[in-house]
């Protein structure tokens, strides 16, 4: 499928972000840095990313199917965001799992999909307090295979990657550095003929 792979560069923290997306990289921005600078979060119980209202997730729809928890909505609502917390979380998961034995077919393959999913949203370590400087957008690669490229530069890169970072795909490396690893990647799809380079900054 193609995409863009896009580079951002946050000069005050000394980090770059690789990512992929099927609009323009500037539209991911925004988003970016909202979620940088906590003015964005992550719902504790569905994983819904929302912008929060006075520090907390504002009400949305049911992330969990009725039939899980007999709930309507989602427990997540009004609570604080994964990235500030994960009690709630917590609880969520120890209720799925008190309810997996009791379900058969389908329904337990979906929770015990929800189960896992949870437990790798609360293992993840977020260090919001840390965050500073913004996010600009640096270099684009208009490709094919855009995933493909991305997965396949973050693995050339897993060893400077920003284990505390608040937001995903952050490396602590410098921009040539990224660039190198994409267009490493895009090589070794044998993409690099046909992708289309800008560098905004």
């Amino acid at each position: 499928m193609p995409g863009t792979v896009y580079i951002l560069e946050n000069p005050e923290a000394q980090r770059v972000k690789i990512g992929v997306t099927i609009n323009a990289a500037g539209d991911r921005l925004r988003a970016v840095n909202d979620m940088w600078l906590g003015r964005k979060g992550t719902c504790q119980v569905c994983g819904r990313r929302v912008v929060l209202v006075r520090g907390r997730v504002p009400r949305h729809a049911a992330g969990v199917p009725d039939f899980v928890l007999g709930i309507a909505g989602c427990a997540g609502t009004h609570e604080l965001s994964l990235e500030q917390s994960t009690d709630v979380a917590q609880k969520h998961l120890a209720a799925l799992k008190n309810r997996v034995g009791g379900l058969t077919g389908v329904r337990k393959g979906s929770v015990t999909r929800m189960i896992t999913t949870l437990e790798r949203r609360i293992a993840t370590p977020r260090h919001q307090d840390n965050s500073s400087g913004l996010w600009q957008v640096h270099t684009t690669y208009l490709t094919e295979s855009a995933e493909k490229v991305e997965h396949l530069a973050h693995s050339y890169l897993s060893e400077f990657l920003d284990h505390e970072a608040p937001i995903g795909e952050v490396f602590h490396c410098t921009v040539s550095q990224a660039e190198a690893a994409v267009e490493k990647a895009l090589s070794q799809l044998g993409l690099d003929q046909f992708a289309r380079k800008e560098t905004q900054a």
